[in-house]
């Protein structure tokens, strides 16, 4: 179950590539919220110029909310909180 702390990654749902990696930042019964850190600048076409680097922080370094019960959500914990020191253990 992901908790509050977890590093964890959205991956592609067709490809072994992790799209974008955040941290858990509140975690609630049904659903929990993930700050973005980080994405997969060549996925994202980053390298394309400014205008994608400038769209890319704007949209996907945010705040999201996924439900519990979303099984297509495709996120994955990366790392568990308090095996590393950081979050509930």
């Amino acid at each position: 179950m992901i908790k509050l702390g977890d590093f964890v990654g959205q991956m592609h749902p067709d490809q072994t590539m992790i799209l974008k990696r955040g941290i858990v930042v509140e975690s609630l019964k049904d659903s929990y919220v993930v700050q973005w850190l980080s994405f997969n600048k060549v996925f994202w076409m980053e390298f394309k110029g400014e205008v994608f680097a400038e769209l890319n922080k704007r949209y996907l370094l945010t705040k999201m909310s996924y439900h519990r019960k979303n099984r297509e959500a495709d996120i994955i914990i990366l790392s568990k909180a308090g095996e590393n020191g950081v979050g509930e253990a």
